[in-house]
C-alpha cells in the first residue's frame, strides 16, 4: 500500500514555491539535495526534511509544526467516502493516483508573496522570483534567506523589481504596493473576516490580487478549505469530467465553478481541487 503522506509529491504540487535545495549562490527548485533532503522556507524558518518510507526526518525545523504545515488533520478518508457517494470517478482516480498528496498550511504573507508572482508564469519562474526576493530583502540565515517582511519589501527598488521573472512587470510593483499597505495595517491578517465570500473580497481589495490569488492564499496560507482556486486546468477538468460548457474564465464562471465544488465537498473543496489539479497535469488526461 502506498503511504498516506508523500513529501516530494506535496512539495511539487503547485501550492508552494520555496522548496528544493541550495545550489551555490542559487536555489534549485522542486528537487531534493544529493542526500535526499528537501530544503525550504515556511513560517519564518528554514526547513530541511527527508522522507524514508513512512518516516519523516527533520534535520532543520520545528517537529511540532509538521502536522499542521503538512495538513495531517485533513480527513482524506472522508473525502474519499464523499467522492464515492457522488460517484465522482475523476476525484476517486486522483485520490488513488496521488495518494500521499497533502494540502499545506503555510503562512498568509509568504503565500501571498509567491502567488502574486504567479499570473501567467511557470512554477520555475515563480520559484526563482521568490528566491530573488528572499535573497535581496529577506533576513539572512546560515543556510537560506527567509521571506522578506512587508517592511523590507515596501522599500524595494524599481530597478530590482523590473528584473523579477514575472510576465506582467506591473505585478512586481503591485507587490511592493501591497507590502506598503500591510505596513500601514499591521493587523491586516487578524482583521480578516470569518465568512468565506467576505474573506475573498477582503483580499481582492489589495492591488494585483484577483480571485485566484486570494483563494490560493486562503487555501494554502490560511487553511480555509472553502477556497477553490480556479485556473485553466480546473476549467478544463470541469468541462471534461463534470459537463461545464465554458471555455473562458469570467468572474461569473469563476464563482459558479467554486460554488459547484463547495456544494459537493464543503470545507474539503480546496483539497478536492488540489487533487483534481494534480490529475489535470497528468499527460493525456484531458484529451
Amino acid at each position: 500500500m502506498r503511504r498516506s503522506f508523500d513529501l516530494g509529491l506535496t512539495l511539487s504540487s503547485g501550492q508552494t514555491f520555496y522548496w528544493g535545495h541550495p545550489e551555490g549562490d542559487d536555489f534549485a527548485f522542486g528537487e531534493p539535495d544529493g542526500e535526499g533532503f528537501w530544503w525550504g522556507v515556511v513560517r519564518g524558518k528554514v526547513w530541511r526534511l527527508k522522507q524514508e518510507g513512512d518516516e519523516l526526518i527533520v534535520a532543520l525545523g520545528d517537529l511540532e509544526e509538521i502536522p499542521e504545515i503538512f495538513g495531517f488533520g485533513w480527513d482524506l478518508g472522508w473525502l474519499g467516502r464523499r467522492a464515492e457517494e457522488l460517484n465522482d470517478a475523476p476525484l476517486l482516480e486522483a485520490l488513488e493516483r496521488f495518494r500521499g498528496l497533502r494540502m499545506m498550511r503555510q503562512d498568509p504573507w509568504e503565500t501571498l508573496v509567491s502567488f502574486m508572482l504567479s499570473p501567467q508564469n511557470r512554477v520555475e519562474a515563480i520559484a526563482k522570483g521568490t528566491y530573488m526576493l528572499a535573497r535581496r530583502y529577506g533576513p539572512r540565515t546560515s543556510t537560506l534567506p527567509l521571506y522578506p517582511s512587508p517592511e523590507a519589501l515596501a522599500e524595494a527598488e524599481d530597478d530590482f523589481l523590473v528584473r523579477l521573472p514575472v510576465r506582467y512587470k506591473a505585478q512586481a510593483f503591485r507587490l511592493r504596493e501591497v507590502a506598503r499597505i500591510l505596513v500601514r495595517r499591521p493587523r491586516f491578517w487578524e482583521d480578516m473576516p470569518e465568512d468565506y465570500p467576505e474573506r475573498r473580497r477582503y483580499l481582492t481589495q489589495l492591488p494585483g490580487v484577483g480571485n485566484k490569488i486570494a483563494d490560493c492564499v486562503l487555501a494554502y496560507g490560511v487553511g480555509d478549505g472553502r477556497a477553490v482556486p480556479i485556473d485553466t486546468h480546473i476549467l478544463k477538468v470541469s468541462g471534461r469530467f463534470y459537463g461545464f460548457p465554458v471555455r473562458s474564465l469570467t468572474p461569473k464562471t469563476y464563482d459558479a465553478l467554486g460554488d459547484f465544488y463547495r456544494g459537493r465537498y464543503g470545507e474539503y473543496a480546496a483539497l478536492a481541487q488540489l487533487y483534481l489539479y494534480a490529475l489535470s497535469r497528468t499527460p493525456n488526461v484531458l484529451r
